[in-house]
This record gives C-alpha cells, structure tokens and sequence, in this order.
C-alpha cells in the first residue's frame, strides 16, 4: 500500500486533499500535464525519494513526454541540486 493510500483511509480531510491535489497534478492548466509530472520527479529526487521520481516520470512518460524531455529535466536538476539528486532522479529508468 502506498503511503497516500494509507493516510487517506485513515483520514477524509487527508485523503480530500490527496485527491485534491491528484486531480490537479492530472489536469491541463496553465501548464501541460506531463511537465507537472517532471517537475513532481526533479522535486522528489532532490528529496531523496526515488519511488516517487520513478512514479512522476512514469507518469510524464504516460502524458505525453519523451525519454528526451525527461533526460532533460534530469539535466536541469543537475544545475540546481547535483549530482546526488541526478541519482535519485535516475530511478525514473527504472521498471
């Protein structure tokens, strides 16, 4: 189980704000889907969260983004956070 889904059945305002914020990390806004998606993957690999950077690249991948556009995004984060967030951010390859 992931851990959005065991907060959420063990709280309704938790889990009305992780639905919340689900729909909007899957709607078209001012920004297209897939590069919410990269930006949710470089943030979770500067927090040394590679599930969530494999799920978020996953998830960009699903929306329309190219393995071009996500070695990218992991390019950029090399600029801003490292080489230790660029590992993380390797787990977006894999399965």
């Amino acid at each position: 189980m992931s851990w959005h889904e065991e907060l959420s059945k063990r709280s309704e305002s938790l889990e009305s704000i992780l639905s919340r914020d689900a729909e909007f990390m899957s709607t078209e806004g001012a920004l297209p889907v897939w590069v919410k998606n990269l930006m949710a993957m470089q943030l979770d690999s500067v927090f040394n969260h590679p599930g969530g950077a494999r799920y978020y690249a996953s998830q960009a991948r699903e929306a329309g983004a190219s393995e071009e556009q996500v070695l990218e995004a992991i390019e950029l984060l090399r600029m801003f956070a490292g080489r230790p967030a660029m590992a993380t951010a390797a787990a977006a390859f894999e399965e």
